[in-house]
């Protein structure tokens, strides 16, 4: 959905302008869960070449750019009408798939650790797969 466009692209959907941003940014945190997820278990494993210091670091970082993502969400609902509580609500909840996610591949790589390299590359694919979108 473009800023001054009433129609969105690509296939045909129900959800409003607000539900299409707390969908795509909700998805967006998926491959952002799922890189902490990755660093912290190639730490866990004792790769020499991803430290606990380096998952910290990627996961503050990934911490510190969400808050604008939370206000990308909590100030359209706002707008709309939301109350504050239950925009900044929403905003919040919205980033709840990155433990999630992140939780779970650390359980999948550590069954899996030989092909953790794939699965940090398919993250940040993915990432870059919907920035460049």
């Amino acid at each position: 959905m473009h800023i001054k466009s009433k129609e969105p692209e690509g296939l045909k959907s129900n959800l409003g302008k607000s539900a299409m941003m707390v969908l795509a940014v909700t998805l967006h945190n998926i491959p952002e869960g799922m890189a902490v997820g990755v660093a912290l278990a190639g730490a866990i494993s004792g790769n020499s070449t991803i430290t606990m210091a380096g998952a910290i670091a990627l996961s503050i970082g990934i911490a510190i750019q969400n808050f604008p993502e939370g206000a990308i969400i909590s100030m359209p609902l706002k707008e709309e009408g939301n109350i504050k509580g239950k925009s900044f609500f929403y905003g919040t909840l919205s980033g709840i798939v990155e433990p999630i996610f992140g939780r779970l591949t650390v359980i999948l790589t550590s069954l899996v650790v030989p092909i953790l390299p794939y699965l940090l590359s398919f993250a940040a694919g993915f990432f870059f797969l919907i920035i460049l979108r």
